[in-house]
């Protein structure tokens, strides 16, 4: 088993809170670059939120995506946002069940 999984699998509590707080970040970033764009005010860079939503806070961005309404006729949040969701719920779902356990 590798050392990330291991990691994880071992230290199950400080990952959820760190996976709830990286959420809780994108969400707020969608929130103050929807803000931000209402104000016509310097914005958040794209590759910022995606970027964020890849490192799991896919949650937050979708949650972002339908509580502001925002990015939601871009193609590229429309696609990645919630691949990147899906991909990190496999990845959590297969470090806790096929953890050292099983090895």
């Amino acid at each position: 088993m590798t050392f990330p999984f291991r990691f994880v699998y071992e230290h199950g509590l400080p990952f959820a809170i760190f996976f709830v707080l990286l959420n809780l970040i994108t969400f707020a970033l969608f929130h103050e670059d929807k803000r931000r764009a209402e104000k016509h005010a310097f914005r958040i860079r794209e590759r910022e939120l995606l970027g964020f939503a890849a490192c799991f806070g896919g949650l937050g961005g979708i949650l972002g995506m339908i509580v502001f309404h925002h990015k939601t006729k871009k193609p590229r949040f429309l696609i990645l946002v919630p691949l990147f969701s899906i991909v990190q719920m496999i990845l959590i779902n297969l470090v806790f069940v096929y953890g050292p356990k099983a090895a």
